[in-house]
């Protein structure tokens, strides 16, 4: 495992975007573990997070020219790993953001940012996938407005390597319709594998009885 990725999940556990327990998912599903990425709402939180993004994107030599985040909690994703890019990585890529609400004065856009020509390629990024409704959306909206650009990847934090309510692989079906790959910074059995007994910061986040519900619910509502 490369050590942005462990650095990463360090990361996650000690900020409490990835947090274990019990939880009630969006979808009614009970799970072990809850990630988010609302908690890192400071300058530096933000920004390391974006680091990682860049930091992937790097690992992966992701080809594009502009990256696109999903209002509202794209953006910052979105704007934070340009930042990273640039200072970090000596690549000064635009950004864009779409608008939930169009104006009806001034700038009446869609679109906040860097306006794609014809043929260029769009990164996009966001947290995690879960049905893939809101990066259909995002693609439709940006066809409308930019017929002419080229998808090159989604990004995103973390893969829960989970099914849907129907059984269906998200992942591999936004794969197969959009012919865009998926990446992410880390997958829910990398963090069990790395996580698994490791001590940070004199604490153990995930034991061996932790684990082995992972493991349960993964049998349950993983991707085979």
């Amino acid at each position: 495992m490369s050590d942005y990725k462990k650095e990463f999940i360090d990361f996650l556990v000690k900020s409490e975007a990835l947090k274990f327990g019990e939880f009630t998912l969006k979808s009614g599903r009970k799970s072990p573990y809850f990630f988010s990425t609302g908690n890192f709402n400071t300058g530096a939180s933000i920004y390391k997070l974006g680091y990682f993004y860049a930091s992937k994107v790097a690992e992966e030599k992701i080809d594009f020219d502009v990256i696109f985040g999903p209002a509202y909690k794209g953006i910052p994703l979105a704007v934070s790993t340009a930042i990273a890019l640039a200072k970090d990585f000596n690549r000064d890529k635009s950004y864009l953001f779409d608008r939930k609400e169009v104006k009806d004065y001034a700038d009446k856009s869609a679109f906040v940012g860097y306006e794609p020509k014809e043929k260029e390629k769009v990164l996009l990024i966001d947290d995690v996938m879960t049905t893939g409704k809101t990066k259909e959306e995002a693609i439709e909206k940006i066809k409308a407005q930019f017929p002419k650009v080229v998808f090159s990847c989604l990004l995103i934090a973390f893969n829960r390597q989970e099914v849907d309510g129907e059984g269906n692989n998200a992942i591999e079906e936004f794969e197969q319709k959009f012919s865009i790959p998926v990446k992410a910074i880390v997958t829910v059995k990398e963090v069990i594998d790395y996580l698994h007994n490791q001590e940070i910061e004199g604490r153990v986040y995930l034991d061996n009885k932790t684990k082995s519900r992972l493991e349960d619910y993964l049998k349950k509502y993983g991707v085979s």
